[in-house]
């Protein structure tokens, strides 16, 4: 394999890049178990509410680490909980979908003042058709608060990558009559996934094999695109099983070239972006874009590629870095560090960004992995350790 990069980076020095990201990589969050809710700031009941049931509630938040759900209504009828179907976790108030791809499970710190247990349903309501789905067989919740894990491992990729809603549902529990619910923790969990494929555009994935792509800026650059922030101008080359654009080249005064497109978590696009929002790529020390650029008149040469992030509820705009992609037709891996980047919890778009060029070409993305760099197994590759860097690698397609 014949490995190429803008600043003569050899092989050996890539190798030892590697073994340096490898040795520095133990900082990064994992994707991400974490906390979703502890109520333990100032009082707010983070868009949680009742759901659906005959009981009716109160929630407060009047003390700190609990959230209380005060039954009000038809003495022990039931009644559903769940969080603000735009409210994805308390630390952030970036709107969209909760991303759970690649873990096992979620744990709820939950109890209630009863003198015996009451069944419950964990349920979550997730994709893009808002499915309810149910997590394990209704739990006896015991008085006083306890853990309960329920897995994720109903779920659909499609749904485990975009949950909308999580909660709980009592049942019935007339014999206890009203009580006062008690959540104290929510909390995501498993083992996140080294490799994650955002999208491979091959034959049968989603949105006829764009995967939720689309123009986000410098639109002017796709031939083809109508002005707007949508598909208009991409396409899937089925033959490749990759996406597609001709990008047009500087031309003269008052010609764009270079565009940018985006991801979202890899599904559809659906007309605009929001099902789309958000992803957590917050595991992962890598992005590997594997693309081509050719020019039907053979010229040479090459385009800048960078790879960029908006995240938050700002849409914060982080670079991170770029990179030299020859223009000969054959497939490149260009890979770029995500080490320095922040909020990569709550990413609302990731992309390209191509740099101006003097012909039309054709660009293609194979496709967009995330990977995690393991633990080395000898300390014997410390003294490998070197500046963290992005490389190229030409691929050899069968």
């Amino acid at each position: 394999m014949k490995l190429q990069h803008g600043a003569a980076l050899g092989l050996m020095s890539w190798a030892m890049s590697l073994f340096a990201v490898t040795l520095l990589a133990t900082s990064a969050q994992a994707q991400s178990p974490r906390v979703l809710y502890t109520w333990d700031g100032a009082a707010d009941v983070d868009d949680w509410a009742k759901n659906f049931g005959t009981n009716d509630v109160l929630l407060d938040n009047n003390v700190a680490g609990q959230l209380r759900i005060v039954e009000i209504g038809a003495p022990g009828e039931d009644v559903a909980i769940r969080d603000g179907a735009n409210r994805r976790l308390e630390e952030s108030s970036a709107t969209g979908g909760l991303d759970l791809t690649g873990l096992d499970f979620l744990e709820f710190d939950l109890g209630h003042n009863g003198s015996g247990p009451i069944d419950v349903q964990f349920y979550v309501q997730a994709s893009t058709g808002y499915n309810y789905v149910s997590l394990a067989p209704d739990i006896a919740v015991q008085p006083g608060v306890n853990t309960y894990q329920v897995p994720l491992s109903g779920l659909t990729p499609a749904q485990q990558v975009y949950i909308r809603t999580l909660g709980f549902s009592a049942r019935d529990h007339v014999g206890e009559g009203n009580v006062v619910w008690t959540l104290e923790e929510v909390r995501s969990g498993g083992t996140p996934l080294m490799v994650r494929d955002l999208a491979t555009h091959d034959a049968g994935t989603s949105d006829g094999g764009l995967q939720g792509v689309f123009a986000n800026f410098d639109r002017g650059a796709i031939i083809g695109n109508d002005g707007n922030q949508n598909q208009t101008g991409l396409s899937q080359n089925a033959g490749l099983g990759a996406l597609e654009w001709v990008d047009q080249g500087d031309h003269g005064i008052g010609d764009a070239s270079g565009a940018a497109i985006a991801y979202g978590n890899g599904t559809v696009f659906n007309g605009n972006s929001f099902n789309e929002r958000l992803t957590d790529v917050s595991n992962y020390d890598y992005v590997i874009y594997r693309m081509a650029a050719t020019d039907p008149t053979n010229g040479a040469g090459s385009v800048d590629v960078q790879a960029y992030y908006q995240t938050g509820s700002g849409y914060t705009y982080q670079s991170a870095g770029t990179e030299s992609l020859p223009i000969d037709g054959q497939f490149y891996d260009l890979m770029f560090p995500l080490a320095g980047l922040s909020d990569l919890f709550d990413v609302q778009f990731s992309g390209v960004n191509l740099g101006a060029h003097t012909n039309d070409i054709t660009v293609n993305i194979d496709l967009v992995r995330y990977v995690t760099v393991p633990e080395p197994a000898s300390c014997a590759l410390m003294g490998l350790a070197a500046a963290v860097v992005g490389c190229v690698v030409r691929r050899r397609r069968a």
